[in-house]
């Protein structure tokens, strides 16, 4: 081999070597880039994963407020109903503190109810509307005990009889609402 053939294959073998390292200096930068995309793309889906999260365990503990809300002025309303009773056996009227009493339960009753159509689940809207219309007929037959107009079915008899049958709504309800919070299986059995 000549001196100018060497010299040309060496020449070669510098420009093979140049370009070997820029490609292999161009795929190494390439695969890091592509390394830190990945890395982020997966950093950016756990943010999101975590407001995600963060969302439905927000969403989730103003749910079972609301539920609590709703709960204690059901059963607060249904108090001063059955309260109610004793006056309207006693002297055929209310006293002006327990009208007092149950137009304030009853108020705070109708803002919960309003809040609960917005709060709760579709499953535990039926069970709320239950609730809401057994509490709602003995409400108006306190008013119509009380105040009148008073026809033949209008009576305390009448007005024990569903204050009793209010229980049973009233267990639906609870139920309901556990099972929709995962404290309870369907029936009230507790989740394995």
């Amino acid at each position: 081999m000549t001196i100018e053939g060497a010299a040309a294959l060496a020449l070669v073998a510098a420009v093979l070597g140049g370009l070997v390292s820029l490609v292999s200096v161009w795929f190494t930068q390439r695969s890091a880039q592509r390394l830190r995309e990945l890395e982020l793309e997966h950093t950016e889906r756990h943010r999101r994963e975590d407001r995600d999260r963060d969302r439905q365990d927000r969403l989730l503990a103003e749910r079972q407020a609301g539920y609590i809300r709703f709960s204690a002025a059901v059963r607060a309303v249904r108090d001063v109903l059955a309260a109610c009773t004793y006056d309207l056996r006693r002297s055929g009227t209310l006293e002006d503190a327990r009208r007092a009493d149950l137009a304030e339960r009853w108020n705070a009753f109708v803002v919960q109810h309003a809040e609960a159509h917005i709060l709760v689940s579709d499953e535990v809207l039926e069970a709320v509307g239950r609730v809401n219309a057994a509490v709602r007929r003995i409400y108006g037959l306190v008013q119509r005990l009380d105040t009148g107009p008073r026809g033949p079915e209008i009576t305390m008899e009448e007005l024990q009889r569903r204050l009793d049958e209010l229980w049973e709504p009233l267990e639906f309800l609870r139920e309901a609402m556990r099972t929709d919070l995962g404290l309870a299986g369907p029936a009230g059995r507790d989740p394995a």
